[in-house]
This record gives structure tokens, C-alpha cells and sequence, in this order.
């Protein structure tokens, strides 16, 4: 659990200081896409190979991630058929080859939620840290973001790059639209290749028949407890100082805990990337 919880808390805030981008008076956590409804069809390629499909409802609120693909790494194959079913409370993480899943609530919420209690003073000094620190994190990783790069599939894009990988997501939002990562000796792409904009069944954001679904109470109380930290340091004048010791705890915890139990090829990738990622941004 320690080891899937520190992935967790890299990846979040990787994803924070990378994506987000604050409006004054608007909640940096509140995201609404540019379309209600949509289907995006992906192919990966490279070390990782096959696709992926996003369901999306309600502007983004509810989505639904299928991935199955097959990873090469060092002489080893690993198949891979994972559904991620997300709502305003829920996520929904589902291993559709053991028939298993586990439940959590959606740390978006209780970011959310910390935001919106807010005073309107508290606000401001939130979103101002979230810009300079997106802003000073990308420089040192030396890497850039670009608004409006490119146009993909008729949206327009900004480019992120830093930390060996490059993304494109559709402007102002987290919908990635292509990413290459490099790191390790592995390197793949993904691309999206279709975007269907209409309604999506409503069984797809369904648990499928037949599988076990197991509540992660600790992986809950865990989100709950960081999102209240990350507002609580958010909203301070020396944020980004509290900040980096989040991370370099954090950080050292990950590093403790990967010898103790094996991951597989795909989550060792993830993790050490968004360590190394994480190392960059904050000078370490």
C-alpha cells in the first residue's frame, strides 16, 4: 500500500504542477472540458503497444479509461487490461484479467472542497502559488509549456515538455491528447487518432459483471489527509518551500519502499519516473 500511495502522491503532484492552470477566482481543481459527451480512440506504440479509450460524461465530471496493451521490458512481456471508472466521489481501479478492483474516493473531491471553504483572501493566494509554482517547476526541469502549440484532431493544444517526455492536451485542460515518454531505455507513444462528440452508453461507467470490488479505506484516508495539507500549504506566502519538503519526504518514502516489494515492469516505470521528475522540479 505504501508503495501504491507514494505513486499516487507523485503522479497527483507531478499532474499539478505540470497541468493546472488557475484563473483568478476560479477553483484550479474544477475542470470543464470543452464538449458534454465524447469517445477518444488511442493506439500506443513502442515499448508499449495496443490502445486505449476514454469515455466521457457531464464535461468531464465522469470518465472512463480502458487500456489494453502489451509492455516489453528486458525479455519480458506483460499484458495489460485495466478499466478506470471516475466520478465526482469515486474511482474505480479494475484488473479485468484477475477480476478484481478496488474503490476510492476521488482525491479531486477533497481538493475541491478545500478550495471552496476557502476564504476569498486564502483564494487568491491559492491560485497565485499554483501559477508561479507550475511556472518555476518547469524551469527547473528545463522544461517549457506552450499554449495553442498545435491543433490535434481540430482542438487546439498546449505543449508540455520536461522530465523525458513531451504532452499535448487540449488547451487549459488535463485531456492528453499525445504524449511520448522516455526514460529507462523504454520509450513509447501514445496518439490519439478519433474523437467521437455525442453521447456514450451509460453501462460503460458501470462495474463490469463478475468483478470484486474491494474499498481501500487507507488509500482514502491518505488522499483525504494530503488534499487537506496541499490546501493548507497552498494557501501560505512560503508555499513552495513547504512544498518542496512534501516532496523530498515523499521522495524518500518511495525510495524506501520500492526494494521492499516488487512492482511490475509498468509501475516501476511510473514511479521512478515521476521521482526523477519530481527531483528536477524542485532542485534535488
Amino acid at each position: 500500500m505504501k508503495t501504491k500511495f507514494t505513486l499516487f502522491f507523485l503522479s497527483f503532484l507531478l499532474c499539478f504542477v505540470m497541468c493546472v492552470n488557475a484563473s483568478a477566482g476560479s477553483n484550479p481543481w474544477d475542470i470543464e472540458l470543452p464538449f458534454k459527451e465524447a469517445t477518444i480512440h488511442y493506439t500506443i506504440t513502442g515499448s508499449e503497444n495496443g490502445k486505449e479509450t476514454l469515455y466521457i460524461r457531464d464535461y468531464g465530471k465522469e470518465r472512463v479509461r480502458h487500456r489494453i496493451s502489451a509492455s516489453n521490458m528486458m525479455f519480458m512481456t506483460t499484458d495489460t487490461n485495466q478499466i478506470e471508472i471516475t466520478n465526482p466521489d469515486w474511482v474505480y481501479s479494475i484488473d479485468m484479467k484477475a477480476h478484481t478492483g478496488t474503490k476510492t474516493s476521488n482525491p479531486i473531491k477533497f481538493m475541491i472542497e478545500g478550495y471552496n471553504n476557502l476564504s476569498n483572501a486564502d483564494k487568491n493566494m491559492v491560485n497565485q502559488n499554483v501559477k508561479k509554482m507550475g511556472t518555476s517547476s518547469m524551469q527547473s526541469l528545463q522544461g517549457t509549456v506552450q499554449q495553442n502549440a498545435d491543433k490535434i484532431l481540430g482542438y487546439n493544444c498546449d505543449l508540455v515538455s520536461g522530465a523525458g517526455s513531451t504532452t499535448y492536451s487540449i488547451h487549459e485542460t488535463d485531456i492528453v491528447l499525445k504524449s511520448n515518454v522516455g526514460m529507462m531505455g523504454m520509450n513509447f507513444t501514445m496518439d490519439a487518432t478519433k474523437i467521437d462528440e455525442g453521447p456514450v452508453a451509460s453501462n460503460l461507467f458501470s462495474i463490469p459483471a463478475g468483478i470484486q470490488i474491494t474499498y481501500d479505506q487507507e488509500a482514502d484516508n491518505a488522499a483525504r489527509a494530503m488534499a487537506k495539507s496541499t490546501i493548507e500549504t497552498l494557501k501560505s506566502p512560503d508555499a513552495s518551500q513547504k512544498m518542496q519538503q512534501q516532496v523530498t519526504d515523499t521522495i524518500y518514502q518511495g525510495e524506501q519502499a520500492a526494494p521492499s516489494r516488487p512492482m511490475d515492469n509498468r509501475t516501476q516505470e511510473e514511479m521512478q519516473k515521476a521521482m526523477d521528475a519530481l527531483k528536477g522540479m524542485f532542485g534535488k
